[in-house]
C-alpha cells in the first residue's frame, strides 16, 4: 500500500471508533487505543490465517512449501526426502533454505520457513523438536597423518590444532561439548563454513577436523581416527512453531519424517510411529 493510502484507512478508523490511534509528530508512536487496536487486530488476522489452513486442508495439497535446514542435514539429509516428498505430493514446490542451526531457528521464529531440520535439540518453549534420526561424527585427519587411522589416547590429540565448523553451527557445538566433556579445550586454528571445506583443508595439512562419519568414504585425502574415550553423536531435528497452524502442504507432510511410509523411502532403516507428528 501507499503511504496515502494507509494515512486515509487510519484516518477512517479514527473516525470509526472516535479515538486517535497515532500520535502525529517528527516520530509516530501508537495511543494506548492504538496499541489496543493493534492487538485485537492481531487476533484477528491469526484466525483469518486459521480459517485458510482449515478450509485448504478439504482440498489436495499444493502450492510452496519453505523449510530450512542447518548445513549437515540440508547436505545430508534433505535431498533425499525432498525426492520422495516431491514425489508423493507434486503440486507442492519444495523450497530448501540451508543456514547454520542458529540462523535457520531464527527464521522459524521470524516465520520466514515454516519447519526447520536441525543437527541439535531445541530448548525453547516456543517450539517443538521431534528427533528423527542420530548422526555421528569422526574426528579426521589428513591421509597423510601417522595417526591416520589409528587409535590414540586422547593426549595425542591436545596439542594439535583443530579445523572446526563456524559458530552457531550445532556440528561445532556438539564437537566443542564432546571434548570438553573429555576434558580437551581445543585449539581451534580455522573455522570452516561446510563439512567440504573442513575436509579438504584437513586433508591439506591444517589440523584435525570433525565431520559426520557418513561423508568420509566420499571426502578424498581424510582418514578417521578412533580416539580412546570419545564419542561424537548428534540427532537431527525437525522443529515447529507451537501454536502455529500448519499450511496444507506442511500439514500433508506431517512431514516425510513423520509419515513412516513416506520416510521409509528415503530412509528403510529408520522408521519413525505414524502417530509422531509435529504439530
Amino acid at each position: 500500500m501507499t503511504q496515502p493510502a494507509v494515512s486515509n484507512h487510519l484516518h477512517a478508523l479514527e473516525e470509526r471508533f472516535g479515538v486517535i490511534l497515532l500520535v502525529r509528530g517528527r516520530r509516530l508512536r501508537p495511543t494506548p487505543a492504538g496499541e489496543c487496536l493493534a492487538e485485537h487486530a492481531r487476533q484477528v488476522l491469526g484466525e483469518i490465517s486459521a480459517l485458510e489452513a482449515e478450509m485448504a486442508r478439504h482440498t489436495a495439497p499444493r502450492g510452496r512449501l519453505v523449510i530450512g535446514a542447518s548445513s549437515t542435514p540440508g547436505e545430508l539429509l534433505m535431498p533425499r526426502l525432498a525426492i520422495a516428498f516431491s514425489t508423493r505430493y507434486p503440486d507442492v514446490a519444495l523450497d530448501i533454505h540451508i543456514a547454520d542451526t542458529d540462523e535457520t531457528i531464527a527464521a522459524l521464529m521470524h516465520r520466514d520457513i515454516e519447519i526447520a531440520v536441525v543437527g541439535s535439540e531445541v530448548d525453547d518453549p516456543h517450539l517443538a523438536g521431534t528427533v528423527i534420526e542420530q548422526d555421528e561424527l569422526v574426528p579426521v585427519v589428513a591421509a597423510s597423518d601417522r595417526i591416520a587411522e589409528a587409535r590414540v589416547d586422547l593426549a595425542e590429540l591436545a596439542d594439535r590444532p583443530f579445523v572446526l565448523r563456524e559458530r552457531g553451527s550445532a556440528t561445532r557445538r556438539a564437537v566443542e561439548e564432546g571434548l570438553a566433556a573429555s576434558g580437551v579445550r581445543p585449539r581451534v586454528a580455522m573455522e570452516l563454513g561446510s563439512n567440504a571445506a573442513i575436509a579438504g583443508a584437513v586433508a591439506a595439512g591444517a589440523g584435525v577436523g570433525v565431520v559426520p562419519a557418513r561423508t568420509v568414504a566420499s571426502q578424498p585425502g581424510i582418514e578417521p581416527i578412533k580416539v580412546r574415550g570419545l564419542v561424537f553423536s548428534r540427532p537431527f531435528v525437525l522443529v515447529t512453531e507451537r501454536g502455529r497452524p500448519l499450511s496444507p502442504a506442511a500439514e500433508a507432510c506431517a512431514f516425510p519424517f513423520s509419515l513412516s511410509s513416506l520416510w521409509a523411502v528415503a530412509k528403510p532403516a529408520v522408521r519413525l510411529p505414524a502417530t509422531n507428528r509435529c504439530r
